[in-house]
């Protein structure tokens, strides 16, 4: 009896384009990438991945939300900027 089992895989094709595009770069351009920095193709993969997502993935939580007026009122009053005239500023942080 044969018992067909399902293959997990994490890997993907990836297929490189024609020429270079806005979203996607060619044979050329990623062998020059490979030959410059002297990664792999997996290796150069994952960097781009990376570099993408650190660029676009958030790695914190959400705040509290705006600060409250007791907060406010204890930034001011521990802050060396009170020293300064409110109408010397062009616009006030909090």
């Amino acid at each position: 009896m044969t018992v067909a089992t399902e293959k997990k895989t994490d890997s993907f094709l990836l297929r490189l384009r024609p020429k270079d595009t806005p979203t996607g770069v060619s044979v050329g351009t990623f062998n020059t990438l490979t030959d410059l920095t002297g990664l792999t193709k997996t290796e150069l993969t994952h960097l781009a991945l990376r570099e993408y997502a650190d660029r676009n993935i958030r790695r914190y939580e959400d705040d509290d939300g705006p600060l409250t007026t007791a907060q406010l009122k204890q930034i001011r009053e521990i802050s060396k900027v009170k020293q300064i005239d409110d109408d010397e500023f062009d616009e006030l942080l909090f």
